[in-house]
């Protein structure tokens, strides 16, 4: 199993790139919309990255973050989701978006993703939403209404904590303990409060 790749971006396409390590170009399948993230073509890039392998095929799929790997092999695990639509759904939401849709059973909002019908969701939603909320630290009582004052800049913030280096877990639990009023507070002051907690 290769767990990641670190070497040169040498082609980027709708939905894969192309990274050359130690002169062997590595062929790697990317949801969409890690493609606008992504550094130059020529520069240094690290994939963390999952290996499917199947009779007539052997795929690798590259992610930013650990957990967004992670998230993309419980969505594997679900009956009748292969890798396309894995990386469809992680296209369609922020990580915290589509924990918060799976953990609060948002059917409505999971089949949104095109080539996922309510059934699917449905299906995903049985399947994953106790080992997502296991995943996540989510508590059984925070399952239905989420992060209190749960709008675009708690989202934002919970983004921003990621892209950090902070795990969803970590960047959410963190929010939740700063003590902040989620729902009249800027992004950079929920950052804020929540980067005082972290050290």
């Amino acid at each position: 199993m290769i767990s990641h790749l670190k070497g040169i971006l040498e082609h980027t396409d709708k939905n894969h790139v192309v990274v050359e390590v130690g002169s062997v170009g590595y062929h790697v399948n990317v949801p969409p919309s890690t493609l606008p993230q992504l550094p130059k073509v020529g520069e240094e890039i690290k994939l963390f990255t999952y290996q499917v392998v199947r009779e007539d095929d052997i795929s690798l799929y590259g992610f930013l973050s650990k957990e967004e790997r992670s998230l993309f092999s419980l969505l594997l695990s679900v009956s009748g989701i292969g890798p396309k639509a894995s990386l469809s759904i992680l296209s369609g939401f922020p990580i915290d978006k589509l924990v918060a849709a799976i953990t609060r059973e948002d059917v409505d909002l999971i089949s949104t993703v095109p080539g996922i019908g309510k059934k699917t969701a449905q299906k995903l939603v049985i399947e994953l939403k106790e080992k997502v909320a296991k995943a996540y630290a989510i508590k059984p009582s925070d399952m239905a209404i989420g992060i209190k004052g749960d709008a675009p800049v708690v989202s934002d913030a919970i983004s921003a904590l990621i892209a950090l280096g902070y795990s969803p877990k970590e960047a959410r639990s963190t929010i939740l303990r700063s003590g902040i009023d989620l729902s009249a507070g800027s992004v950079e002051a929920i950052i804020k409060q929540a980067l005082k907690n972290l050290v």
